[in-house]
């Protein structure tokens, strides 16, 4: 009988102890059992370490790395280095999987021959759980400009790190950039890139914590996923040229995003978004054509380009009303302060 895969599970685990065991329970108790769990946990986070000891006692499959606290890409790459599995996955030390993840995302990278195996996701509030875009199970094989046209048009997967498993292989010559916020998003585009093949099993299998203090919604961390953004969209369309309307919609959306962040936190004015607001509308007549672009972005487009303090009053009401049916987490953790003593840096 050919023996199954082994996949490397890397755990980054820092001032997440009021979610960590869910998270480790959710991981050794995984109905694929060929597996190594890769702990690595920030010297100093006491409670976090005595969680993760106590894992390894009970599991030998736990491996635990106590190591500086340096940020995410220097954890991941220690992970990487430590790992023997023949495939990774990523799973962050707040959030939890579905019993049956790994082995869904291991049967479609075996039944189809793949490089990485794509899994859907859930979005946790302290109230509720909502599935992403998800109205059936479904497996679907894709050919490299069909998985960056999804990425683009944000209509399944995106650029994370943790919903996806890989091949091993695929790392020898890519790691995560340490001492920078943002890590994951070239990373991610590197190894589809570089990939074989690409499955995807829509059924949503990673349950992602939505925490209202996160540190990807720093503003800083907005700024250089937008400069990322661009790096990424430059490397698809020397590539793929024929994907240059689902890249500039994919520029423009991310564009406005980040102005509506600066709108619900009380910084937005003409002069500080400038730029992003004479971007929008310059590329706006060309959302306006495309028929791929729903009703709903053209009309946020519209506004944005011509009428940005309507589009705040709507975007602040709108959040304000899904914040009273979505409940959010809150890790306690001040990420500004915990950046500047991890020494990361603000560009990309």
């Amino acid at each position: 009988m050919e023996r199954l895969p082994r996949v490397s599970i890397i755990v980054i685990i820092y001032k997440v102890e009021r979610f960590l065991d869910q998270c480790l329970k959710s991981i050794v108790s995984q109905s694929y059992d060929d597996i190594e769990i890769i702990c690595v946990v920030g010297k100093g986070d006491l409670e976090c370490e005595r969680i993760s000891r106590d894992y390894a006692k009970e599991d030998d499959r736990v491996v635990l790395l106590i190591e500086e606290p340096k940020g995410t890409a220097a954890a991941r790459n220690s992970g990487l280095r430590a790992a023997t599995g023949d495939y990774i996955a990523f799973v962050d030390g707040d959030d939890y999987i579905e019993p049956d993840m790994i082995e869904v995302m291991v049967g479609a990278a075996l039944r189809n021959d793949c490089d990485i195996s794509i899994t859907g996701r859930f979005y946790d509030y302290k109230n509720r759980i909502d599935g992403y875009g998800v109205d059936e199970d479904r497996e679907l094989l894709l050919k490299k400009d069909e998985a960056f046209e999804i990425i683009l048009y944000q209509r399944g997967f995106f650029l994370h790190i943790w919903d996806k498993l890989y091949r091993k292989s695929l790392f020898l010559d890519i790691s995560f950039d340490e001492g920078k916020k943002v890590e994951d998003r070239i990373v991610v585009f590197e190894l589809l890139s570089k990939a074989r093949g690409i499955v995807y099993n829509t059924a949503p299998k990673y349950h992602f914590r939505v925490s209202r203090d996160s540190g990807s919604r720093v503003e800083d961390n907005l700024l250089n996923s937008l400069e990322t953004d661009k790096i990424i969209a430059k490397g698809i369309l020397k590539e793929y040229p024929k994907l240059s309307d689902a890249v500039e919609y994919f520029m423009v959306y991310e564009t406005m995003s980040l102005i509506q962040n600066s709108m619900l936190y009380g910084s937005f004015s003409g002069k500080h978004d400038k730029r992003e607001l004479a971007y929008v509308r310059k590329h706006s007549f060309n959302i306006y054509k495309n028929k791929k672009v729903s009703r709903g972005v053209k009309l946020k487009t519209f506004l944005c380009s011509f009428f940005p303090f309507i589009l705040k009053a709507m975007t602040i009401k709108r959040r304000k009303a899904f914040l009273e049916e979505h409940e959010e987490f809150s890790t306690g953790a001040d990420w500004q302060k915990t950046f500047k003593e991890q020494g990361i840096r603000n560009d990309i």
